[in-house]
């Protein structure tokens, strides 16, 4: 599809843990979606990330991370199952950005070292994906048994998980195309114009976002304030703007 923009789709490997053989499934992820001519892929490895422990949430920005997850079309998690759940600094890591999910599609991949696949990983993280904005595609990966996927050196043995890594993202791909069209392109409101701060074009609102970082409310039930959330088709920047209220 030479006319079709390329995607933008970091896969982020959620556990800082020695040994991990969700590092390998990872990689068998970003091969596969960088073997699709229209896909960028990049790793996002949480143990690399020198995030604050002093406090949380958008206090604690790494502007790296931000600017990928702003230019992302899409994600990828590849977490493994910590005491039937997910690792706590994983959701450190999620949290520390907010805007820059809204409305881009997610795949999520459970590893675990049992035969649950890491099934209870994903069904923790789906509500928090819905409170960041990210819109869940309905194919996950589940990898059971991990420590017989792969042999010592991390070579693949399981020769079935590739195919099934690409049945995730062939829907994670539609979905991200049509996504971007969607933030691009179709307005959520009849509100009025805003101009891109980056390069000046008019951007179009494509959702509404209670932004609980900004201190004052005017609704006690928020507890924040209800942001429009810009896009700009040109450069992507996303912005925000404090909803309009009705007269």
């Amino acid at each position: 599809m030479p006319d079709t923009p390329q995607l933008s789709i970091p896969v982020i490997l959620g556990t800082p843990r020695q040994g991990r053989l969700s590092e390998h499934v990872a990689r068998i992820m970003i091969e596969q979606l960088c073997k699709r001519g229209d896909v960028a892929a990049a790793l996002i490895d949480v143990r690399k990330l020198d995030l604050s422990s002093m406090d949380a949430g958008e206090a604690i920005k790494d502007a790296a991370l931000s600017e990928a997850m702003l230019r992302a079309d899409g994600l990828v998690i590849v977490a493994p199952e910590y005491n039937h759940g997910y690792p706590g600094i994983l959701k450190h890591v999620l949290d520390s950005n907010l805007k820059e999910y809204i409305h881009k599609p997610v795949g999520l991949c459970g590893v675990s070292a049992g035969g649950f696949g890491g099934t209870r990983v994903v069904e923790s993280l789906l509500p928090v994906m819905r409170e960041l904005g990210l819109v869940t595609i309905f194919w996950d990966v589940n990898v059971s048994s991990a420590g017989k996927a792969f042999d010592e050196s991390g070579n693949l043995l399981d020769q079935a998980l590739p195919r099934r890594i690409d049945k995730m993202l062939s829907e994670l791909v539609w979905m991200a195309r049509v996504m971007r069209y969607g933030r691009d392109n179709v307005s959520a409101t009849d509100a009025r114009a805003m101009t891109c701060s980056a390069c000046g074009m008019p951007m179009n609102q494509h959702a509404q976002k209670v932004d609980f970082t900004s201190g004052a409310t005017a609704d006690p039930v928020f507890f924040g304030t209800a942001q429009e959330v810009h896009q700009c088709p040109r450069c992507g920047n996303v912005e925000l703007r404090p909803a309009e209220t009705p007269n």
